[in-house]
């Protein structure tokens, strides 16, 4: 190693760190604030007893945890907590007239991923529509259960969320004699 320092500036003086990897010499990378940088293939082994770390926020931290025979004490309210963040949404529109004297089926979608589920239909006019949320178990026409049906006048709207556990779900619209315009929304959550 050269002992002798040309540059006086403190600021401008840099060292680089080498390591050594099956006799061959490689250079130990940083990151741009000067954090030492581990290959994901790296393997670091944390023991620790009582083990404190800042708050993690899904915005700037990932924890990937695999074990064999992972044990944890029990957890309890009084000190311990889990947030959620970042659950899935689904929504989707359907905007259409429905005829005179017909029965549609609108937003069939399969609901079983999402722990809440609503439904909402506006009526744009018209005349009156009648509308039922319906729930199966598989999508079949004969397998739907209707909820009680709701009679929604031109300029009014329809909300409903489905409150029994199920798999498929959807809006069914009946029209009288008219034809009615409807805007309808699904929207699920994780």
């Amino acid at each position: 190693m050269n002992f002798l320092v040309f540059n006086k500036s403190a600021e401008n003086l840099k060292a680089a760190i080498y390591g050594q990897h099956n006799q061959n010499v490689v250079a130990v990378a940083a990151d741009e604030d000067g954090k030492l940088m581990f290959s994901p293939a790296s393997q670091i082994t944390v023991t620790a007893s009582n083990l404190d770390i800042r708050n993690l926020t899904s915005a700037r931290d990932t924890v990937n945890v695999i074990a064999t025979d992972f044990d944890i004490r029990s957890l309890n309210g009084a000190r311990d907590s889990v947030a959620i963040s970042a659950k899935a949404f689904i929504e989707a529109r359907a905007t259409l007239s429905v005829p005179a004297n017909a029965t549609l089926y609108l937003l069939t979608y399969e609901v079983g991923p999402y722990s809440q589920n609503s439904y909402f239909l506006r009526n744009t006019g018209g005349g009156s529509v009648s509308v039922a949320l319906e729930i199966a178990p598989v999508n079949d026409n004969a397998y739907y259960v209707s909820s009680g049906v709701t009679g929604v006048s031109a300029g009014n709207n329809f909300l409903a969320a489905v409150a029994t556990l199920m798999r498929y779900a959807r809006l069914r619209v009946e029209t009288g004699s008219a034809t009615i315009g409807v805007d309808a929304f699904y929207n699920g959550r994780a």
